[in-house]
């Protein structure tokens, strides 16, 4: 019995052991299979992790089939139709976006190898970087939250249509003649509006216009950078048609070629690139990614990120994690340009409208050095920032249309028709146009290396589809500029965002103001020459940054290939998107951001029902705050001490909104503990207003929020516009007034 039964067990043990040896086997086999196609099998699970993490829609509930890829918007809804002067954004839903990456075409690294591998990675991104959710996801320690905008942020259609004034005259630009069809006598002026910090004649910042008087029809020369032709059309009323176009300065523009020259021979790898910032006033990320955003542009900006077309000039970058300085301009492009913060500023000078800060080396003051041409214009009639001070050190600059002189400004949003709008309209050409020209023709100076910056304003409106009525030249102008000029790098970025119009305490408002839109648009030559700018600028897409990285990243282009040997001013602790990598680790802190300013984390909006006194006490020191700034002790330092003040005092009515950034790792007692938002509104003019208080009431922010353009009638031109509120029915007389956008 006992032999039989080791032979029965002999028998299982030997058909266990065969199946074990099958299964060890089999598994091998699948493993070596596995390993075979490891880097397909990785890549899949990279994109399916992204994507789905990215699958957020609005409230409305949009299952897979409302996800509409970008090129699906861009053959339908997306479409801004051009005709004449009149574009339309056909209708859409208030949804996020959620694009899909077109399919791979071929290639892929090796099986063993481990390089890092860009086509790869943009695809495994591209959910993350081109979805419009507020709270985008990346690698970056810096966390947002989950939040869907309101319903209907964008218009269920929109169209823009500048035709505020007749077209009478037509400019040829090979022959630099207008041609005026205007019967009878008309006038030509060649001084723009430009505002000068000091007043050059009694009561008025600017020069006086120069006319000349022709009979028409005539053709007349343009043989300056601006010129206004006023005729008279339908009895007595006065039409203007605006001109703008670049012309050289030979004798400047041979003073930069020495120094350009001498720049050369003393570095002799030097290979210069030239250098364009377009700045977008109020502008998220995303806004721009929207349906009513920048969608023409966006289309433009994904052919170039995946850059898959032969002979593409450039490529193109989208970053999710820029966080701006609150919601002010000066904020933001004070670091941008110089890498200091706009702070230790001079009262008189802000009282007076004039840049406030002294700065130790702008950008442009330093390509100057390196023998660029430099040119920095602002498209709404005020210098930088919103102010009177130009760029004095620019050799060019675009000439200022009298958009606020010739009462354009009232004339903004203007309905035209039925879901129409004359946007930022300066008679029968937009705004922005003119800018953009100017800065087209500047690029196409002969000079090797060129230096250029602009700010768009159309965003600065409240309504969120401001920003559409850019899209169509911006993306003409961008096609252009980049096909033309192959040392280009182009910049483009919003300042900052803006809260929600109709929903200014919605919490996803604050976050979109703080994380303005950000791409960088690189030489095809250059990164195939030089790898590590590629991987870098790949991985620092979704990494956290602020606007001091870019002006030391802006400076070292101009040394390409050397971008280590950047000299003269920089930011503590700024980081350069171009040569280093920026850590995944990396948050406010470690970029000296100001803690009240900090995207990063989670704002907790305060239910009404737990709102307390203290919150009703900072917003009645807000209001001393903006009363301040007319106040009879404040006006007796200003240069007319003693006329009366247009400005009402405002006084608190209502809380609308609390929010508080709370953070636990300070003290108890630290100031910075608890960062507060309020959202207010005042008795006069139901004006609504934002602050931003910390624990002890020390004040960061106080911003009115409602449209403060409309009180330019009656404003005191002692008190910055956005802190007078006043009686539009009583104009002030010539000499308060004046028309500065400061922001």
């Amino acid at each position: 019995m006992m032999s039989r039964k080791r032979c029965i067990y002999f028998m299982l043990g030997t058909i266990v052991g065969i199946h074990l040896t099958l299964f060890l086997a089999v598994n091998y086999i699948s493993k070596d299979a596995d390993e075979v196609n490891k880097g397909k099998f990785v890549r899949k699970l990279k994109y399916i992790d992204v994507t789905d993490s990215e699958r957020r829609v609005s409230d409305r509930g949009l299952g897979s089939a409302g996800q509409l890829s970008l090129n699906q918007h861009s053959q339908s809804e997306q479409r801004a139709v051009k005709q004449g002067k009149a574009r339309e954004t056909q209708p859409h839903e208030a949804k996020v976006i959620i694009r899909q990456p077109p399919e791979p075409h071929g290639g892929g690294q090796k099986d063993g190898e481990h390089r890092f591998n860009p086509a790869e990675a943009k695809r495994a991104l591209y959910g993350r970087l081109f979805s419009s959710n507020i709270g985008a996801e990346s690698d970056s320690v810096c966390i947002l939250p989950k939040l869907h905008p309101p319903e209907k942020i964008c218009p269920d259609r929109v169209r823009w249509n500048c035709s505020l004034a007749p077209t009478f005259s037509h400019l040829n630009r090979t022959t630099k003649q207008i041609q005026v069809d205007c019967e009878g006598r008309f006038r030509v002026n060649t001084v723009d509006a430009t505002e000068m910090e000091e007043p050059v004649r009694k009561n008025s910042y600017r020069l006086r216009p120069k006319w000349k008087h022709y009979e028409g029809p005539a053709a007349v020369d343009m043989d300056s950078e601006f010129l206004d032709v006023t005729c008279k059309l339908g009895g007595d009323r006065l039409s203007h048609n605006y001109f703008t176009q670049f012309v050289a300065k030979p004798s400047q523009d041979e003073i930069q070629r020495g120094v350009f020259e001498e720049t050369r021979s003393s570095h002799g790898r030097w290979k210069p690139l030239s250098v364009l910032t377009v700045v977008l006033d109020s502008t998220s990320r995303s806004q721009v990614l929207r349906d009513c955003g920048l969608p023409r542009t966006v289309e433009l900006l994904e052919k170039m990120y995946f850059a898959e077309e032969p002979g593409l000039s450039h490529q193109a970058f989208i970053f999710n994690r820029l966080n701006s300085i609150s919601s002010s301009t000066s904020m933001n492009l004070t670091p941008l340009f110089s890498g200091e913060l706009y702070d230790s500023l001079d009262e008189d000078r802000v009282t007076n409208g004039i840049y406030a800060k002294d700065i130790d080396e702008w950008a442009w003051q330093y390509a100057n050095s390196r023998g660029y041409i430099t040119s920095y214009g602002v498209d709404n009639a005020s210098g930088m920032m919103g102010t009177r001070t130009h760029c004095k050190d620019c050799h060019y600059r675009p000439p200022v249309l009298p958009h606020v002189a010739h009462g354009w400004l009232q004339k903004e949003h203007i309905e035209m028709g039925p879901d129409t709008f004359s946007g930022l309209c300066e008679g029968n050409h937009f705004l922005h146009e003119y800018i953009l020209n100017y800065t087209r023709d500047f690029l196409r100076h002969d000079h090797p290396a060129k230096w250029a910056a602009l700010d768009l304003n159309a965003g600065h409106r409240r309504e969120a589809e401001a920003i559409n009525q850019l899209d169509e030249e911006l993306h003409q102008f961008l096609q252009t500029v980049l096909a033309e000029n192959e040392n280009l790098v182009v910049m483009i970025l919003g300042d900052h965002g803006k809260p929600y119009q109709a929903h200014p305490s919605h919490l996803g408002g604050h976050y979109e103001t703080l994380l303005p839109f950000l791409s960088v648009m690189m030489p095809t030559w250059l990164l195939d020459e030089s790898p590590s700018i590629l991987e870098n600028l790949v991985k620092n897409q979704q990494r956290y940054m602020v606007a001091a990285d870019l002006h030391l990243s802006m400076k070292s282009l101009l040394h390409y290939p050397d971008l280590q040997a950047v000299s003269g001013a920089q930011a503590d602790k700024a980081v350069n998107i171009f040569s280093q990598e920026i850590p995944k680790t990396r948050a406010c802190e470690d970029a000296l951001m100001p803690l009240w300013s900090c995207v990063c984390g989670y704002m907790r909006k305060i239910p009404p029902k737990e709102w307390q006194p203290l919150y009703v006490t900072m917003a009645h020191q807000a209001t001393q705050h903006v009363n301040h700034y007319h106040s009879t002790e404040r006006l007796l330092q200003s240069r007319t001490p003693g006329d009366p003040t247009s400005c009402y005092d405002i006084n608190f009515k209502k809380l609308l909104n609390v929010m508080v950034n709370e953070n636990p790792l300070e003290p108890g007692n630290s100031p910075k503990r608890n960062i507060y938002h309020l959202t207010f509104q005042a008795i006069e003019e139901d004006t609504v207003w934002e602050a931003v208080l910390n624990n002890n009431m020390d004040i960061y922010q106080v911003k009115q929020y409602s449209l403060y353009q409309k009180y330019d009638v009656c404003w005191d031109k002692r008190v910055p516009l956005s802190y007078c509120v006043c009686d539009r029915s009583q104009p002030v007389r010539e000499g308060i007034l004046s028309h500065l956008n400061i922001r």
